[in-house]
């Protein structure tokens, strides 16, 4: 087992003392902002989304006939809509404070309920955070070793829950560096409460918009049972918030079986690329993205906007 972020200092000091430039991330930098937007004028996007069918259907067939896609408001041409049968890379993130209202046989009843229906390729790994994010297993298929670091979680006793600086910290240190996965997803397991993160919502949340992320929540009852917080999200708008800004979805913690058969069930069968070319918006703006099916029979989630490189 390991801490994320002070994993991540320790292999970057590993390399060479130049290399803990690293350890400021591209998106923190005026002059790579500069490039990218340079790069990206002008090219194609791709936006991840998951087609939900209204009667059960199982066949779909998603084409660009059927969407209208508005970038800021300003309507755009699809230039194609593609399946996306690849496998995934999912990062199951668990809140292991002991004032989360769970008993520690669901959260291990999670971890089993995910690798029991993982697809061929897919990988798992799996987090616990309170007051810091800790590894307890890497990227596997290995589903003995997924249950085996279910039965190692410890509840900890923390007045700290850093829930969004564990969110940033599992999109830096360990979904970043799966190059080449198309389908990157956070199984949060958590009420939505955070106390102390460094790192405000609304840039981790641009964070995982811009890095094409999926959010699902499993969530538990609220600990603080809906009373108004000074200077912080209330839990259930944190979690509101997370799913609808990524397109993932929540579920009840009790229904882990469930959401875990559906979530990977919508992952390998009913995910699709809409790719098009923004026209007359600037990449520099955050800008929303409404994307309507004319299919009754459908619903479609993706991500609510483009975050915009401006930092």
């Amino acid at each position: 087992m390991h801490r994320l972020w002070s994993h991540r200092v320790s292999r970057l000091v590993a390399g060479g003392g130049t290399l803990l430039l690293l350890l400021e991330p591209a998106w923190g930098s005026p002059q790579a902002g500069r490039r990218e937007v340079v790069e990206r004028m002008g090219a194609s996007v791709i936006l991840n989304v998951i087609v939900e069918p209204k009667d059960g259907r199982h066949e779909i067939q998603l084409t660009r006939e059927k969407l209208e896609l508005y970038d800021a408001g300003i309507e755009q041409q699809i230039e194609a809509v593609q399946p996306d049968y690849s496998a995934a890379r999912i990062a199951l993130l668990l809140d292991a404070s002991d004032s989360l209202r769970a008993e520690p046989r669901q959260l291990l009843q999670v971890v089993k309920a995910f690798s029991a229906h993982l697809y061929e390729g897919d990988q798992m790994m799996v987090i616990a955070y309170g007051e810091e994010p800790e590894v307890l297993e890497e990227f596997t298929a290995d589903r003995e070793k997924l249950e085996q670091a279910g039965l190692r979680l410890k509840r900890v006793s923390s007045t700290k829950v850093r829930l969004w600086d564990a969110l940033q910290a599992t999109l830096d240190d360990a979904l970043r560096l799966q190059v080449g996965y198309s389908k990157r997803v956070i199984v949060l397991v958590s009420d939505g409460f955070d106390r102390e993160s460094q790192m405000a919502p609304d840039v981790v949340l641009a964070h995982l918009a811009r890095e094409n992320i999926l959010v699902y929540v499993l969530q538990a009852d609220d600990r603080t049972r809906g009373a108004t917080r000074r200077r912080a999200l209330k839990p259930e708008e944190a979690v509101a918030r997370l799913v609808q800004g990524t397109g993932g979805k929540a579920y009840p913690l009790k229904d882990a079986e469930r959401a875990a058969r559906e979530i990977l069930e919508e992952l390998n069968q009913r995910c699709y690329q809409v790719i098009y070319k923004p026209q007359g918006v600037n990449p520099l703006n955050r800008r929303r993205i409404l994307l309507l099916a004319n299919d009754p029979t459908l619903t479609l989630r993706t991500k609510a906007e483009h975050p915009g490189e401006r930092r």
